[in-house]
């Protein structure tokens, strides 16, 4: 959650008081108003990206870290939200994350600003990014170039069917360290609840099995994202139903954790687990684990400054 502006309070009641006190006299102050709540807009608004995080104290996220590989490949899904909701902080926060993590490879969902996107690359050295720009919140891959190589740059799927996808699915495939390529399909989908966001996901699910069968039948895919819904239960309970039922096919990686305990789901606010890591059937026995990183129990302050989701990780290996 992004800090109260003290700024909009002062406006509001001034403009409250004002209107109990005389309403009559409010044409008077009419344009003054206008004015001066104009120029907080403006104001507000202009926050330099790269403006300086003074008196701002560092996450304290190392024990929350897990260990990773330099022979195996390290794969995230991450919504960071509204990336950046904390302005320059929250760059050099994510940016200290990653250093310290040292993944492969992050599927990215809700980054609001490419700029700062590009702020953040520049503190990772040896990291490029691709970005797909859809939207108000957008997808993005980015990844280490000494051990993610790029086959096909990103492409986005669906574009003209925006029920199913307000954002467009991201497809990117990259290969590790001269290993197999791999296929990596990176989705947001339709948040919230009630029958008719429910039924989007479901479409979402059906649209992306058929695409993945059809078009990508005998490749090694990845699909991740924030899928926003669960999948335990019956064809009642989950719109990814029809991924689940077929079990020869495809595998949630993270079918474990969303059938465990609450303290490891993905999205803590709910609490609910709607981040997800999907394999097809080419990547059976490549997976090592698959865990959330549970960054906001050893800083609460994560939640206000990277994110309310928590990001899942996956450990691949023989491909």
């Amino acid at each position: 959650m992004a800090p109260r502006n003290t700024q909009y309070d002062k406006l509001f009641v001034l403009l409250s008081f004002e209107v109990r006190f005389n309403y009559n006299k409010m044409k008077y102050y009419t344009p003054v108003l206008i004015l001066l709540l104009t120029g907080l807009l403006v104001s507000c608004n202009n926050d330099d990206i790269n403006k300086p995080a003074n008196g701002f104290t560092e996450l304290n996220i190392q024990n929350c870290l897990v260990p990773v590989s330099s022979s195996e490949l390290e794969v995230l899904t991450w919504n960071i939200e509204k990336f950046p909701i904390y302005n320059e902080n929250t760059i050099i926060e994510l940016a200290a994350i990653i250093n310290e993590l040292d993944p492969d490879l992050i599927a990215m969902q809700e980054i609001s600003n490419s700029e700062a996107l590009d702020a953040l690359l520049a503190k990772l050295p040896g990291w490029e990014g691709q970005i797909a720009i859809s939207g108000s919140l957008n997808l993005a891959y980015i990844y280490k170039t000494g051990e993610v190589e790029i086959l096909e740059n990103s492409t986005e799927l669906f574009e003209d069917d925006r029920s199913a996808f307000p954002r467009s699915p991201q497809m990117l495939t990259a290969r590790y360290t001269g290993g197999e390529p791999i296929t990596f399909i990176n989705i947001h989908l339709k948040c919230c609840g009630g029958e008719d966001n429910f039924n989007r996901r479901k479409d979402a699910s059906v649209k992306l099995k058929q695409y993945i069968d059809t078009n990508l039948a005998d490749k090694r895919v990845v699909l991740l994202g924030d899928f926003n819904d669960e999948i335990t239960g019956d064809s009642l309970n989950t719109p990814f139903f029809n991924f689940i039922a077929d079990s020869l096919n495809y595998t949630f990686a993270d079918m474990t954790i969303a059938n465990g305990n609450e303290t490891h789901w993905s999205y803590p606010g709910w609490p609910s687990h709607i981040d997800h890591i999907l394999l097809s059937d080419e990547l059976y026995g490549s997976e090592i684990k698959t865990e959330t990183l549970t960054f906001d129990t050893c800083d609460p302050a994560y939640s206000m400054i990277i994110s309310d989701h928590r990001p899942l990780i996956i450990t691949l290996t023989g491909f």
